[in-house]
């Protein structure tokens, strides 16, 4: 160990019940569930950075669980079974996190979601529509409710160009990332766990009769191990298909009379865009270059960059100036399956990762589903 005293390691550095790795959204709630279950259990999160590392607090707040043409990009490799379970999961982690921070803690908006096409998606607009009653009476079987339909009225009142039609959503909205952390945390640590930052573990060593975490200030014994680390997962399991994603974010300096309200979907999810503060909100194309966003470090590049700007210039804003006032980036975790990783590995981990980009939608479900396996 460093150079803990002995009342550090008294009562601090000592034998945790529960170590959660990640203070992301599934590690905090997932915390929370635990100490709920076992109160006088010792549950503590383990975070590298002095934030969250991945995207909990990076990502776009949305409350969405998935757009009409996302929706049947993944049939395409998936079966109904799947796809339906999955979004009944990220519909049923929305509603869990709702019930855990109220709309006010959360900054939740009921705004609903817009999937926005133009020339280039004319095809898959297409294919959205002969395929409408089919989602929308599944989905009502698996949630209880039709979401979709068409929304080409409002495309005006948005004030877009080159928008040919949009495809709305009732039940997504927004909310306040920022926030929703911010109370979070206050939370996990009101009910008593410990969250320690800028405490990396390298490696988690099963040899001994209890797992021993290797971190960059010393080993450490523990009970239950929960991994929780979603983008960043891959370096504790690189056997398991699980990749880091880079997601690009630009936001602009405060627009005047800005139209824009809801969540909005492009390119079968992969652009995004909302108006947050009277700025618009802004991530995306990823899909340029699939491969070079594979990456762990955190960053913007021109390319990208450029290509959303095109993009507010061309379509979302084209009759007012702007500013990019930040630029930021995310990592999510994905895989060639969009199905969550939740299992027991061996008698004393449990694997709570890939999320595919709805980690707002499925951390509270994954969080209490960790609750409930432990």
């Amino acid at each position: 160990m460093k150079n803990f005293s002995y009342w550090e390691r008294k009562h601090f550095w000592n034998y945790w019940d529960f170590t959660i790795i990640g203070s992301g959204i599934t590690g905090l709630t997932g915390a929370i569930f635990i100490k709920r279950k076992y109160p006088k259990a010792k549950v503590t999160i383990l975070e590298r950075g002095m934030l969250p590392s991945g995207a909990s607090t990076k990502n776009a707040g949305f409350a969405c669980f998935g757009s009409m043409s996302e929706i049947l990009d993944d049939l395409e490799t998936a079966s109904e079974e799947s796809v339906f379970n999955l979004l009944k999961n990220r519909f049923n982690g929305l509603l869990a996190l709702r019930r855990l921070l109220s709309d006010k803690q959360t900054g939740y908006m009921p705004t609903k979601g817009f999937e926005i096409f133009t020339d280039n998606e004319r095809e898959i607009y297409e294919n959205c529509m002969h395929r409408l009653h089919f989602v929308n009476e599944t989905i009502a079987q698996t949630i209880g409710h039709k979401t979709f339909e068409n929304a080409d009225g409002q495309i005006d009142q948005f004030g877009f160009k080159n928008v040919n039609h949009i495809i709305s959503n009732a039940y997504e909205g927004t909310i306040d990332t920022g926030l929703m952390m911010k109370n979070l945390i206050d939370l996990a640590r009101s009910e008593g766990v410990e969250i320690y930052n800028g405490v990396e573990v390298s490696d988690i060593d099963y040899s001994g009769e209890r797992p021993q975490l290797n971190t960059n200030y010393g080993e450490i014994k523990t009970g239950t191990v929960v991994v929780a680390t979603n983008g960043f997962a891959g370096r504790l399991f690189p056997e398991r298909d699980i990749k880091p994603a880079r997601a690009q974010v630009i936001i602009t300096k405060p627009i005047k009379n800005l139209k824009i309200e809801g969540c909005f979907h492009h390119n079968c999810g992969y652009n995004y865009f909302r108006n947050i503060d009277d700025r618009i909100l802004l991530g995306g194309g990823r899909h340029l270059n699939k491969v070079a966003e594979e990456t762990y470090e955190m960053g913007n590049t021109l390319e990208i960059t450029d290509y959303l700007s095109d993009l507010m210039k061309s379509t979302i804003l084209p009759e007012g100036d702007f500013e990019i006032d930040q630029t930021w980036s995310g990592i999510m975790g994905v895989g060639q399956s969009k199905e969550v990783i939740l299992e027991k590995v061996g008698a004393s981990t449990i694997a709570a990762f890939r999320f595919g980009g709805m980690g707002i939608a499925l951390g509270t479900y994954v969080g209490k589903s960790v609750g409930e396996m432990v």
